[in-house]
């Protein structure tokens, strides 16, 4: 079985974070609406706060912008 086989097997998994962001994991892409895909990624924490300097990834902001989560 060849490591794309494999990386089709695996779970991916999201986990949020409570005032936090959605922390993702297992084999992911991340396509933009432009249709522009970042690189291939095991783990991503993306941003729920809308506060990072580095969209849409978490940059840990989400504390000084005191987000807090409904669930």
């Amino acid at each position: 079985m060849n490591s794309q086989e494999q990386d089709k097997e695996k779970e991916v998994t999201i986990k949020v974070m409570k005032d936090g962001p959605l922390v993702i994991q297992g084999p992911i892409t991340l396509t933009y609406a432009n249709g522009t895909e970042s690189r291939k990624m095991a783990f991503a924490s993306l941003c729920r706060c809308g506060e990072s300097n580095n969209m849409p990834f978490c940059d840990g902001y989400h504390r000084k912008a005191g987000f807090c989560s409904e669930t």
